[in-house]
């Protein structure tokens, strides 16, 4: 392995471990909320289940690791993809399991969904595997294609679907962006000086490519939950 490869490559590989390590210990009560089918529905239309973007819409945690490996070998000796690629591999079912269990976050789903945490947890789950493809492939689009998925409900129930299921990913991403805003907050007088090491330079970088993605991925969210007129 080269310098440049071992550059895009090792550190990544080491966040993936130890981001496996993490979801080997809460498996079990993630898996409980997860991957049990979604039943809520929407407290505007209680009469049915809300329609919502499943786990079998998107690529799997395991798949993105996969695609991510194999982005870092593409990419090989190209260092403008580190901090997008190793912020990617921070996000895991451990990212969904913190969300869930804020109460914020927990507090926006009860706003518009009747049920339990099984759909807040998919909604989260799905648009963290969303957000994490598109920083892998680069491509901001993939939010809007997922939510086409949509577009053959009536007009009033699409437009509320896509409102309730943006509020719910938007109060997540949040709560996810808080930590590393405040990493970001931390090291940017550090990260300025000419003492800073490499190394410090490395974590601020990442952090704050997590901050600007996540950012730009709700963008994309706000241009495409709004329906009305759109077909």
């Amino acid at each position: 392995m080269s310098t440049a490869r071992a550059s895009v490559f090792t550190p990544t590989a080491r966040i993936a471990r130890a981001s496996r390590a993490h979801r080997a210990r809460v498996a079990k009560p993630f898996a409980a909320t997860a991957e049990a089918p979604a039943n809520a529905a929407l407290r505007q239309f209680p009469d049915a289940p809300a329609k919502i973007i499943e786990h079998d819409d998107v690529l799997g945690w395991a798949q993105l690791e996969s695609k991510l490996i194999a982005a870092c070998a593409t990419n090989a000796g190209d260092s403008s993809v580190n901090a997008r690629f190793q912020a990617a591999a921070l996000l895991g079912a451990t990212t969904t399991y913190d969300a869930v269990n804020e109460l914020s976050v927990v507090e926006v789903y009860t706003q518009v969904y009747e049920g339990d945490l099984t759909t807040c947890s998919t909604i989260i789950d799905v648009h963290l595997r969303i957000l994490c493809e598109s920083m892998i492939d680069g491509d901001w689009e993939r939010i809007g294609n997922c939510y086409k998925k949509f577009h053959d409900l009536p007009p009033q129930l699409k437009r509320q679907s896509l409102l309730a299921t943006s509020a719910v990913a938007e109060a997540a991403l949040l709560f996810t962006k808080e930590e590393y805003e405040y990493m970001v907050s931390f090291l940017q007088d550090m990260y300025e000086s000419p003492d800073a090491t490499e190394e410090l330079k490395a974590e601020y970088e990442v952090n704050l490519e997590m901050v600007t993605a996540i950012d730009r991925f709700i963008d994309e969210m706000q241009k495409n939950k709004d329906e009305r007129d759109r077909s």
